[in-house]
């Protein structure tokens, strides 16, 4: 870039205010006035000239990685003492590796006796049918042994004590069947407690959050205490749903990660569009060889919101405005700066797209 002289400068700032002053005169002073910003004999100017380039306006809208497969810790009762835990954040787990464990109490206690008590009536009730044959096979035995000359009376005798035996088993048999029934459903419910007591990973993965303090507190029914995820299968998502449209099936676009081991540039698709909502996920097709993504790392996706392909431009920070009308500075046969009204389009991030009062080529002063 060329220096300009600051002494130059300054007269024709001066001159450029007198001459609009004059060519004011007659005119409406509200349609005619510009304000124009005094720019400090300090200040460092060059020169660039206006060039057919891309204009592109972006932003950058935040996407955290999230694991798609995760195991949720929680459990089934409340009120028993978390006795251990077998794991801490970050931990690396395999399926089936335990993760935490309640109190268990006399729980086992309660379920051998159980057990041991349902065999028994199981039994009991087993031979019910043969203890039944055997006292009515005896009674008739009395019966007819014990009776020479049998009247229609003993007959009725008879019969009415074989209904006896028959109904006193049959209560036998509804006490034994509801004993075991209810004891079936104390042992489920025993063994179950005993289960849930401890419990599993269900899949490879890493221990990515546990509740503080957990080991020694009391449980609460249903709250997730701890959760497993899988970081092989995670994606990015993002809440931006006023973009969504903006992307494309099939259609990749930039993903920066400034922090973590995962630092670089990355190149995500986006996923399943159909299921999109409020949330929108991004799948990662490429980037930098490193130790993998952990769950929670954040980057900046960036979106195109327009773009103006091979257009007439020229770098913001050529670009004044006075009333909200754009200019810029370009420099006479004298080497002075004069003020030049300009139409503009697209503001891009780094770059304005011109669209009238220049060509290409043409030099304007560049702070």
């Amino acid at each position: 870039m060329k220096s300009v002289n600051f002494l130059k400068l300054n007269i024709c700032m001066i001159t450029i205010v007198f001459c609009l002053a004059v060519s004011g005169c007659g005119e409406s002073p509200q349609e005619n006035v510009v304000v124009i910003n005094n720019e400090s004999d300090n200040t460092a100017y060059g020169l660039t000239s206006v060039t057919k380039e891309d204009v592109v306006l972006t932003k950058l809208i935040t996407a955290t990685y999230m694991q798609v497969k995760e195991q949720t810790v929680s459990f089934d009762s409340g009120g028993r003492r978390i006795a251990k835990v077998y794991v801490n954040p970050g931990d690396s787990v395999k399926k089936g590796d335990l993760l935490v464990e309640l109190d268990q109490g006399n729980l086992q206690e309660q379920i051998d006796e159980l057990e041991y008590r349902i065999q028994k009536n199981e039994l009991l009730l087993k031979d019910l049918d043969t203890n039944q044959k055997f006292d009515k096979e005896s009674a008739y035995n009395s019966f007819v042994y014990g009776n020479p000359n049998i009247s229609e009376d003993d007959l009725k005798e008879y019969q009415k004590n074989q209904d006896s035996i028959d109904q006193n088993y049959e209560y036998k048999r509804e006490d034994y069947n509801d004993e075991l029934e209810f004891d079936r459903l104390k042992l489920n419910k025993l063994k179950n407690e005993l289960k849930n007591g401890s419990i599993y990973s269900n899949m490879d993965g890493v221990v990515y959050k546990v509740t503080e303090d957990l080991e020694g507190s009391t449980s609460k029914k249903d709250e997730v205490v701890m959760t497993i995820v899988d970081n092989e299968t995670g994606r990015f998502e993002t809440t931006e749903p006023d973009y969504a449209g903006y992307f494309h099936e099939g259609e990749a676009v930039e993903l920066k990660v400034v922090y973590s081991q995962a630092l670089g540039d990355y190149e995500v698709v986006p996923y399943d569009m159909a299921s999109w909502g409020e949330t929108q996920i991004f799948e990662v097709i490429s980037g930098p060889d490193n130790e993998g993504i952990d769950v929670g790392t954040t980057g900046s996706i960036k979106v195109v919101l327009d773009e103006k392909k091979n257009v007439l431009s020229l770098p913001i920070g050529a670009i004044y405005y006075a009333d909200e009308k754009p200019y810029v500075y370009v420099l006479d046969e004298n080497g002075f700066k004069q003020m030049m009204w300009v139409e503009i389009g697209l503001i891009g991030d780094e770059r304005v797209e011109i669209t009238s009062g220049l060509n290409e080529g043409d030099q304007v002063v560049y702070r």
